[in-house]
């Protein structure tokens, strides 16, 4: 897998522009006020914006587009979200978040559990009148308190997975949330490995908990009822997953997952086999 060189698709392209009749001192009240949300966050401003008169530089740049664009080529999101209910977790300035919305999704849940990214995030769908993002300030390990089960159609989880601490019950708290048939939709680093299952412990390195193999991902996504993950380098050592949820069953081993189960026992016979559990 990492011998092939990543396929690169045209990026998304970003549907908002501020109003051409604005005035020059409201647009420099607008300049004014992302460069007040970008000196208030810790790493700055997120995503690089385009707002028409100005561009915003943004720490994490335009790789949403990016993103966006490879779901496009891949038929892995669709061109129209009317009716579908959605969300972008870990949204940042939301660019993930607004290109849902102008695809008509019912609603799109912007969520982030740092206030100051979730501030930029709001002051865009305010900016661009995005009045179907609802912007929700939680952990992702609290959104079951915050969202009915199974009521989402899709979950973009972009930049995330990597910073949980818990990766197994980041994905057990996403399952709960989907619909059947629904969608995950993952942006992740990765180890281009689809022989061996582990994940490598970040050391702080860009802020991550770990960096898992291609298989460890896969395995993840089966062990939380998702059925043949489909994972594809877009960039050196970065992936792109997509998950559709196929079942409701209770998982197979619960005993370590830090999770409340009512059953502690083995819903499948455990294997002794470690060959496929780390590099030779």
């Amino acid at each position: 897998m990492g011998k092939t060189k990543p396929p690169q698709h045209p990026a998304a392209e970003w549907p908002f522009k501020l109003p051409d009749s604005l005035t020059p001192d409201q647009i420099g009240e607008v300049r004014h006020r992302v460069d007040d949300l970008d000196a208030k966050a810790q790493y700055g401003w997120g995503h690089t914006i385009d707002f028409g008169p100005f561009i915003k530089e943004g720490v994490l740049k335009d790789n949403y587009l990016y993103i966006g664009g490879h779901f496009d080529a891949w038929g892995w999101w669709p061109q129209s979200m009317q009716d579908l209910r959605v969300a972008d977790i870990g949204c940042h300035t939301g660019g993930l978040s607004l290109l849902m919305a102008h695809r008509r999704a019912a609603e799109v849940l912007a969520v982030d559990e740092i206030p100051q990214h979730l501030a930029q995030c709001s002051y865009l769908c305010q900016l661009f009148e995005a009045s179907n993002v609802r912007p929700l300030g939680a952990s992702l390990y609290a959104l079951p308190d915050h969202v009915e089960p199974g009521s989402l159609d899709m979950i973009v989880l972009s930049g995330v997975l990597y910073h949980l601490s818990d990766m197994l019950v980041g994905l057990l708290a996403l399952r709960g949330l989907l619909k059947i048939g629904g969608v995950l939709l993952i942006e992740s680093n990765v180890v281009p490995d689809d022989e061996h299952s582990y994940a490598n412990f970040g050391r702080f390195a860009m802020g991550m908990w770990w960096q898992p193999s291609t298989l460890c991902l896969r395995d993840m996504c089966q062990f939380m009822g998702s059925e043949g993950a489909d994972i594809r380098l877009y960039r050196p050592n970065r992936c792109l997953c997509r998950a559709e949820k196929v079942t409701d069953d209770p998982i197979p081993f619960r005993r370590g997952l830090n999770y409340p189960f009512e059953d502690l026992a083995d819903a499948a016979p455990r294997s002794f086999e470690l060959k496929p559990m780390a590099p030779k």
